[in-house]
């Protein structure tokens, strides 16, 4: 009895688990620029928490928490840095936010 006590326990641990790290997946910011070899890395903010990640041939995902983030985009020159404010990422769901323009 006790072994199959046990067995539930870390049933419902792994299913758990498996749906906690589905959840922290889709908690994203994402997106890509039109000149690919402008853009070094993206860093997002909301209040004492960041995240910071390299872009890869112009492209980025952030892995981040729910709430309301400013993305700061780090470029090369010709091209000036960016600051987007206000993007709102959603419980459980994606922010795309397509392709990015950056201005020289």
């Amino acid at each position: 009895m006790k072994n199959a006590i046990v067995q539930l326990c870390l049933i419902v641990m792994v299913i758990t688990g498996i749906h906690a790290m589905r959840l922290m997946q889709a908690n994203t910011i994402s997106g890509k620029v039109a000149s690919p070899d402008a853009l070094q890395f993206v860093w997002a903010v909301q209040g004492k928490d960041s995240v910071i990640v390299p872009a890869v041939n112009g492209e980025f995902a952030l892995k981040v928490t729910p709430g309301v983030w400013k993305l700061l985009l780090h470029t090369q020159t010709p091209y000036k840095n960016m600051v987007i404010e206000k993007v709102v990422v959603n419980d459980g769901k994606a922010t795309d936010l397509g392709e990015i323009k950056l201005m020289q």
